[in-house]
């Protein structure tokens, strides 16, 4: 019968697909339920609906501390991996009873515990035959090792989905745990896209350790804090190798982490969050400058969007105008990314961007899981 279910689907233009995406942050999930028709350029992407689902702090850090390779070992793995399955089901689960819109398949990208694409190798857990099975849905997942095989970085993911979405000459920037970049350009081999290093990540360590809160909501912290320009030029040699590392490139909490700020003395913790802010947002600029065609407005989605101290930082040091979508928007994005995927998967058609990651070829995304 689900071969039957299957054969369906794949012949349908139009299709309702929960896109799913848990960020580097860790502390929950976006959910966005994504009308997508058609395929490619000319595809249709509406949102339909969007919740957030958060988690406790106790199971965000057990997963925070899966990604430390000193801390974390293949037991460890594993298990988090089922566990991590069960959560994301329950969250899923629980906004597919509460919506009333049909959906007929789940876009999830699961947990990324590791990126290492010096060696081609990425990993994200969550088991998707959980997610399949507790909501009786095909699930797509596993977006980005296929771009790996053949050269790639796997990574950033959504460039495909800011092509479509997005005009042409529009930088769309994305301030989650790390900050991403995508260059929208009328053809898709002209896109170009990058990760420019840490956006919040390094933020939400100052504000757990020296407030013993997950993030510095609304930028309160950095905004009673000024930036140290000796520390900000510290941060800045320390990532001199990233900086200068032309695209494609990517990188993640492997790089940006507790290890990374060891040794920085700091007049105040507010301080410190205050200038942690300023160099995101100069490292993202200077990356801008350095690497990509000049543009015309820069488009914020993700957490950072929503720090005022960030977006000012972003507007003084671009000179650029900046636009702040809707709240609801901001949030789905990435989901709603998803969800693209997850139509060309079905398409049957290649949704890598080579330009962006450096693969070979282009190449269908994802594996299913069924129920």
């Amino acid at each position: 019968m689900i071969w039957n279910e299957i054969k369906d689907l794949l012949s349908r233009e139009s299709r309702n697909i929960l896109g799913v995406m848990s960020g580097t942050s860790a502390d929950g999930l976006e959910l966005a339920v994504v009308n997508c028709s058609g395929s490619g350029k000319s595809m249709k992407v509406k949102l339909l609906e969007h919740s957030s689902a958060q988690f406790e702090s106790r199971f965000q850090n057990e997963i925070v501390r899966t990604f430390n390779p000193s801390f974390s070992g293949v037991d460890r793995v594993n298990s988090m991996n089922f566990q991590i399955g069960i959560r994301h089901a329950e969250a899923i689960k629980s906004f597919l009873e509460r919506t009333e819109v049909k959906v007929e398949a789940i876009a999830y990208h699961g947990q990324t515990v590791y990126h290492d694409p010096a060696v081609h190798a990425t990993l994200q857990i969550g088991e998707a035959d959980i997610v399949s099975s507790e909501t009786g849905l095909p699930v797509v997942f596993d977006f980005r090792k296929k771009d790996m095989v053949f050269g790639g970085e796997g990574a950033p993911i959504i460039p495909y989905f800011d092509w479509i979405y997005f005009e042409s000459g529009i930088y769309a920037v994305n301030l989650g745990g790390i900050a991403n970049v995508t260059y929208v350009a009328e053809k898709l081999e002209d896109v170009k896209a990058f990760d420019t290093g840490p956006a919040n990540c390094l933020i939400d360590l100052v504000a757990k350790r020296h407030f013993n809160m997950e993030f510095d909501e609304g930028g309160k912290i950095a905004a009673r804090g000024s930036v140290d320009s000796a520390i900000l030029d510290v941060l800045v040699e320390r990532d001199r190798k990233y900086f200068e590392r032309r695209p494609p490139k990517s990188t993640g909490r492997e790089v940006y982490n507790d290890a990374f700020l060891e040794g920085i003395s700091i007049s105040s913790p507010d301080n410190l969050a205050r200038t942690l802010v300023r160099f995101s947002v100069f490292q993202l600029v200077q990356s801008i400058n350095s690497y990509l065609p000049l543009g015309k407005r820069i488009v914020v989605t993700g957490g950072g969007a929503l720090n005022p101290v960030m977006i000012e930082d972003l507007k003084q040091l671009s000179g650029l105008d900046v636009e702040v979508p809707d709240r609801t928007f901001l949030q789905a994005k990435e989901a709603m990314g998803m969800a693209v995927l997850a139509q060309e998967f079905f398409n049957g058609v290649e949704a890598n961007v080579p330009s962006v990651t450096g693969a070979r070829k282009r190449v269908v995304l994802g594996k299913l899981a069924l129920p």
